[in-house]
């Protein structure tokens, strides 16, 4: 018999993400209903997924960001 988890509800959070390298984007990244963002980057899996603009999914390198900013 497969072990089942619980599915943690999540929320998407609109943001705008800087990068190394001056890059950026505006979006949306996926956290625990009950965390921040800031929750998100210290978790141990090195990448995190954002949504852009135009529905695109990216698989972000946790060590490539410079800055993340949430919209209110």
């Amino acid at each position: 018999m497969a072990v089942r988890f619980p599915k943690i509800p999540k929320v998407r959070v609109r943001a705008d993400l800087k990068l190394q390298g001056g890059s950026g984007m505006s979006g949306q990244v996926f956290v625990e209903a009950t965390s921040r963002i800031q929750d998100l980057l210290n978790a141990p899996e090195p990448f995190f997924p954002f949504v852009d603009e135009t529905g695109i999914v990216h698989l972000i390198n946790k060590s490539s960001v410079v800055q993340i900013t949430p919209h209110d």
